[in-house]
């Protein structure tokens, strides 16, 4: 997940600051603690929501990008569709880089 940020931006979409507080147990939108006092200012049926429109408006953005590499459908995603800007992960994993060499 961290190499398209989907977690972090799920977390985002539900109310996440972003502040790195989740280990102290003091997150002060109330998503990564146990204090019944945090935990009431996270409104769940707001944040299901916000989610819901998330996800479902990723998958609309995925299937456009399909559609630009040519693809019908999400499935048919392959290695080949695969690029990094990075010269080492390039390297390393096989994938093509995309920068100028």
């Amino acid at each position: 997940a961290d190499a398209i940020a989907l977690s972090n931006s799920a977390l985002q979409a539900i109310g996440c600051i972003g502040m790195r507080a989740c280990n102290t147990n003091n997150c002060p939108v109330g998503i990564a603690t146990q204090k019944e006092h945090l935990r009431q200012r996270l409104v769940i049926e707001e944040s299901a929501r916000r989610l819901k429109n998330f996800f479902e408006a990723s998958v609309e953005l995925m299937q456009v990008m399909a559609r630009a590499c040519g693809h019908r459908h999400l499935n048919e995603f392959n290695l080949n569709d695969l690029t990094t800007w990075k010269k080492d992960m390039a390297n390393l994993s096989g994938v093509s880089f995309g920068g100028v060499r």
